[in-house]
Formats: structure tokens, C-alpha cells, sequence
């Protein structure tokens, strides 16, 4: 049998190794955790991404401090994308404990190989076009409750940050600078993971402890990230990551695919 809770040193140092993830690249580290512990630790899909969103909390603080520290979050948008967030993430919680193990780890798989096919297309144009935030209207306000909607669900259904879908729209929709932008999303992230962590505790799935031990090497490895994001080539970074994405999104999918027909004990 193997075992799904690993020692205090092992869990800061998958922590710290999922933050350097998140540091060099400004996305969410359910990208890398939640895989792990389903495919390496055997936790079942749910709870794993349930205890994902307890380290993604506690990393996206350190985030958003350093970011705000450099005046690079759009407090007002992050309010008002944070009111949609909420909303989503308590749906995509209760999508959760309805669902199959197996349907969210295909589907998660599949989210796994279009991140990284994202991280493999060239990104410069839309960075470049960026250059200042519209006016507020009520059209953007919509606009912003949208996107951290589309963000809760994310975060909620998957357990990651939901920054992989919002960074983007905030950059090609609504003119964010790539800094700003990640700020923004690490600030509205912070809520959002918790409220999905909390609506998922009341059925049991949320391992706080753990998911805490996470968080405490994620933050020292999101700062090594950055760091390092500094130290060497971007390009070649990201074509690593983007292929590693890419091989574990698409076995967590086979494996998903090959476990569909099998009872699922812990449908809620």
C-alpha cells in the first residue's frame, strides 16, 4: 500500500519545489502538486485538490505582498474580480463533491497539457500591446466579476490558483501590464483558495495540516523561482516546464481514462 501523507521535511520540500514552479513562472502550483500527490502519493483526485488549495492560500500571500511592495496590484479590479471569484469557487466546490474521481483527474489532465501547450506559444505581442487599464464602466466591472467567475471555477474544480486563465484575460482583455497582471491575480487568489479550501473541509477532503506543510516550502521556493526566473534563460525554462506539463497532463488523463469504469467509493 502506499503512502498518501508523507514526513514534516518531505512535505516543505515538495512545497518548496512546487514554489520555485510558481516563482519563475506566475502560475498557480496545483499545476504541479495536485499530480503528485495523485499519481506519487496515491491521495484520491478530490482531496488532493483540496489540500492544493491550502498551500496555493499561503503562497499566493507572499506573492501578492511582494507584488503590492513593487505597486503592481490593481486593488480596485481586484475587488471587484474577488466578489465573481467567491461565487465561482463555492459552484466549483459543489460541482466537486458531485463529480467522479476519475471524470476531474481526466479533466484535469487535460488542463495540465493546455497549460502547457500555452507555455510553449510565444507570448510577446500580447505583453507588448499592453500598456494601461480602461476606464471603469460598468461594462469592465462586468467584464472583471466575469473573469474571476471563469477564476473560481478554476480554482474550486482543480484546485489551483485560477491564474492561468486570469493573467491572460487581464493582459490581452483589459490591458494589464504581465507584472501588474500577476500581482492582481495573486492578491483575488488568496480568497478564492480559501473559500474553495473550506467549503471542501465540511466532506472531509481538505487535509489542513498538510496542505499547510506545502505552503510553508512554497513560499521560500516561489522566492528561489524568481530568482532564478532572473538568473537564466526565460525561453528555456518555459520549453522545459511546458514539455513536463505535457507528459504528466496527458498520463494523468490515460490514467483517468483507464479507471473511468471502475466504482468510485469516494463520490459524495
Amino acid at each position: 500500500m502506499v503512502e498518501t501523507r508523507g514526513s514534516l521535511p518531505s512535505d516543505v520540500g515538495v512545497g518548496a519545489g512546487v514554489g520555485v514552479f510558481s516563482g519563475a513562472f506566475g502560475v498557480g502550483g496545483g499545476l504541479i502538486l495536485v499530480p503528485f500527490l495523485v499519481m506519487a502519493r496515491r491521495v484520491p483526485q478530490k482531496a488532493a485538490q483540496a489540500t492544493s488549495l491550502v498551500m496555493v492560500s499561503m503562497a499566493a500571500v507572499a506573492g501578492a505582498l511582494r507584488y503590492a511592495f513593487g505597486e503592481s496590484v490593481a486593488w480596485l479590479p481586484a475587488v471587484m474580480i474577488t466578489v465573481g471569484g467567491l461565487v465561482g469557487a463555492y459552484i466549483g466546490a459543489h460541482i466537486v463533491q458531485r463529480s467522479r474521481n476519475a471524470t476531474l483527474q481526466a479533466l484535469f489532465g487535460g488542463l495540465v497539457v493546455l497549460a502547457g501547450i500555452r507555455m510553449l506559444w510565444p507570448q510577446g505581442e500580447i505583453a507588448a500591446a499592453a500598456s494601461q487599464l480602461p476606464d471603469l464602466s460598468l461594462a469592465t466591472a462586468a467584464g472583471y466579476a466575469a473573469a474571476g467567475l471563469g477564476m473560481g471555477l478554476l480554482s474550486a474544480l482543480f484546485g489551483i490558483g485560477g491564474g492561468i486563465l486570469l493573467v491572460p484575460v487581464l493582459v490581452a482583455v483589459f490591458g494589464f501590464s504581465p507584472q501588474l497582471a500577476a500581482g492582481t491575480s495573486l492578491a483575488v487568489m488568496v480568497p478564492i483558495s480559501l473559500v474553495g479550501a473550506i467549503r471542501l473541509s465540511k466532506p472531509g477532503l481538505t487535509d489542513w495540516m498538510q496542505g499547510a506543510r506545502f505552503g510553508t516550502g512554497a513560499i521560500i521556493g516561489a522566492i528561489v523561482g524568481a530568482s532564478i526566473a532572473l538568473a537564466v534563460s526565460g525561453s528555456a525554462l518555459r520549453i522545459g516546464f511546458a514539455i513536463l506539463m505535457l507528459i504528466v497532463g496527458g498520463r494523468m488523463s490515460w490514467s483517468a481514462m483507464q479507471s473511468a469504469r471502475s466504482p468510485d467509493p469516494d463520490r459524495l
